[in-house]
């Protein structure tokens, strides 16, 4: 059983290098090219669940997906899973890299030091974030559906998982809006899908 990880499509603050975790953002267009280049190949895998993270980017994400895909697609009933959620960046919420280098350097270099035991003020660590997403993965994986899951989350979580499975930093690699992941729980693995379609801005 495979989890197919989408990242949610752009939002206003997607790009100006400020930390997005519980601002409950829109998606600036629901015609976003980079989501919709998903949809023939989303449609060709049989799906047994969806799950979206609770935020209306997310949220946004999975409609947008679920209105361009068969039928059968169309009418399974989807979930919404608050593991799934992006980090809680506490009171660095939407505050920018520079301003965090100029007016929380300390905390703030402690932080990119070891974010896993280190949390933004009022916020949580990676070691907090990992225990809920890898709760979630668990949980699914001992089902054994016959088929995929499908999962709308954040970049924060894909990056989590992906520095897990791959043994690297969790700066190491960039979870773009819209992006698309194939993972495999159980025989830890995981890569990027490749679209053909460049990337647009």
């Amino acid at each position: 059983m495979d989890f197919y990880l989408l990242r949610h499509g752009k939002t206003e603050y997607n790009g100006k290098g400020l930390l997005l975790g519980k601002t409950d953002a829109f998606l600036l267009t629901r015609e976003d090219p980079n989501l919709l280049r998903w949809i023939e190949r989303l449609n060709a895998i049989v799906w047994r669940a969806m799950f979206y993270s609770g935020m209306k980017r997310t949220e946004e994400t999975l409609q947008v997906i679920r209105e361009n895909l068969n039928k059968e697609s169309r009418s399974l009933p989807y979930h919404t899973d608050d593991r799934l959620q992006e980090m809680n960046f506490g009171k660095w919420e939407l505050k920018s890299y520079d301003w965090l280098y100029k007016e929380q350097q300390e905390a703030f270099s402690l932080w990119l030091d070891n974010a896993y035991h280190h949390a933004p003020p009022q916020g949580e660590t990676l070691m907090e974030m990992k225990k809920r997403i890898v709760s979630f993965f668990e949980e699914w994986s001992e089902k054994e559906l016959d088929g995929s899951i499908l999962v709308v989350t954040h970049g924060g979580p894909i990056q989590l998982l992906w520095s897990m499975i791959h043994q690297t930093s969790f700066y190491e690699k960039k979870v773009e809006p819209a992006s698309l992941f194939r993972l495999d729980w159980k025989k830890q693995s995981m890569e990027e899908i490749v679209s053909e379609i460049k990337n647009e801005e």
